[in-house]
């Protein structure tokens, strides 16, 4: 809980502060690569990111997720627009929560219609949605494999 209302706090905060931030893109530098999560195109984008978020039930592994989400930003995107927003974060949770139970299939019955409807929709990074869960997944599998511990 207070992991998410961390975050909460943190985009709400960069929304008010900073809301010409543009994200990252092609050829961006590092740092937007590292601040995307928390920036967001307009008040309804920043909401439907933390309902979402809130919604989760589990545990969230900031760090890990973070990590994911970073890492998946630069991975091929297949946009135009700059990228921005929590989702990415987002579905890197859900595939570590997923990757911990071990069920590739049953994860990809659930979560994949998701992540094709973001790839449908016009301006939103769904080729980064998939990224950031596949690597959240597998970051899950090797730390239950492993009896691993993360943040």
């Amino acid at each position: 809980m207070i992991i998410k209302i961390l975050l909460a706090c943190v985009s709400l905060l960069v929304f008010v502060a900073h809301p010409d931030n543009v994200g990252f893109f092609p050829g961006s530098c590092f740092a937007s690569h590292l601040t995307y999560s928390f920036c967001h195109a307009n008040i309804f984008h920043l909401a439907v990111n933390l309902v979402v978020l809130w919604s989760l039930r589990n545990r969230i592994y900031l760090c890990a997720s973070f990590f994911a989400a970073v890492l998946a930003s630069f991975l091929p995107a297949y946009v135009s627009q700059p990228t921005v927003g929590l989702s990415g974060l987002i579905f890197a949770a859900i595939g570590i929560m997923w990757g911990k139970t071990g069920r590739f299939w049953d994860s990809c019955i659930a979560v994949m219609p998701f992540i094709v409807l973001t790839m449908l929709l016009p301006g939103v990074n769904g080729t980064l949605h998939l990224w950031a869960y596949m690597i959240g997944f597998i970051i899950g599998y090797i730390v239950t494999k492993y009896s691993l511990s993360i943040l």
